[in-house]
């Protein structure tokens, strides 16, 4: 706001007590001032961004490189810079794309059918010794095979280390170092949603494996006790619906994954949580 003065003149000015008629004018000043915004400036929700992950596959046309007709996924580029990418085997075996689905808010999406998979390359970064988070955006579309995985770091058929996301005996397992050790896992119970999309979430603290899912089909946190170190698989990246083979895949639409080496803090969490939920309108 300005303050002007009577700058251009010459006259009587009493606004400063004088009563003569030689007072000359002032120059302008400015005065600066805080004002209620009234929630004006609020960031727009295109805004609104996770905490960095270590490793980010977005499936925005941006970060996808396709292949064939139907067109299908032959790269999924890490968002971000730590350039971690996730290749397909080539040819039919590569996931469909799709540059709108409904299911994910009009947004793109990555479906994987019978024996499609996607696996990054192997990285230091992913070595989450001490814990890690990861969270998904994903609509379950069947489980295909008795092992049926969704996401995991792992020793090929063996899933004796790493981690991993599998449905088997009518039942989602969430395990860290070993599959079939009942003290390495969560269980999230069955799941006959194959219509909806929902956020998975899989931690592990060094004290507890968690998971939770949010959305329509919402699972309440499970916690496991559990304190050993996270035993890292050779030569093994992130893979998409795969356990180390064809035989053990799901069949599964991802519209999202973010994966961080180490926990989150609650404020992290909150944040990733919130990113997601905006962006594909699950409540």
């Amino acid at each position: 706001m300005s303050i002007r003065g009577n700058n251009g003149f010459i006259d009587v000015d009493r606004r400063f007590g004088s009563t003569t008629g030689d007072t000359k004018g002032i120059t302008a000043r400015e005065q600066h001032f805080l004002e209620r915004t009234q929630g004006r400036f609020i960031p727009l929700s295109s805004d609104l961004l996770p905490p960095t992950p270590t490793v980010w596959y977005d499936a925005n046309s941006d970060y996808i490189t396709t292949q064939g007709s139907p067109v299908r996924v032959d790269q999924w580029d890490d968002r971000t810079s730590n350039g971690i990418n996730a290749t397909g085997p080539g040819g039919s075996a590569d996931p469909r794309y799709n540059t709108s689905d409904s299911d994910f808010n009009s947004l793109p999406s990555v479906k994987f059918e019978s024996n499609d998979y996607l696996e990054s390359a192997d990285d230091a970064l992913l070595d989450a010794t001490d814990g890690f988070t990861v969270y998904l955006v994903v609509n379950m579309d069947s489980f295909p095979s008795t092992f049926s995985f969704l996401l995991g770091f792992t020793n090929g058929t063996s899933w004796t280390q790493g981690w991993g996301m599998y449905y088997y005996a009518g039942t989602w397992r969430w395990f860290v170092n070993d599959w079939n050790t009942s003290s390495q896992r969560v269980e999230m119970g069955s799941w006959s949603d194959f219509t909806n999309t929902n956020i998975f979430k899989f931690s592990y603290d060094r004290a507890y494996i968690c998971g939770e899912i949010y959305g329509p089909s919402a699972v309440a946190e499970e916690k496991q006790a559990y304190s050993s170190a996270l035993q890292i698989p050779s030569s093994e990246g992130i893979s998409f619906c795969y356990g180390g083979s064809s035989s053990y895949d799901g069949n599964a639409t991802i519209g999202e994954m973010l994966f961080y080496n180490s926990p989150l803090s609650s404020a992290e969490e909150s944040q990733a949580l919130d990113y997601l939920k905006d962006k594909y309108n699950i409540s």
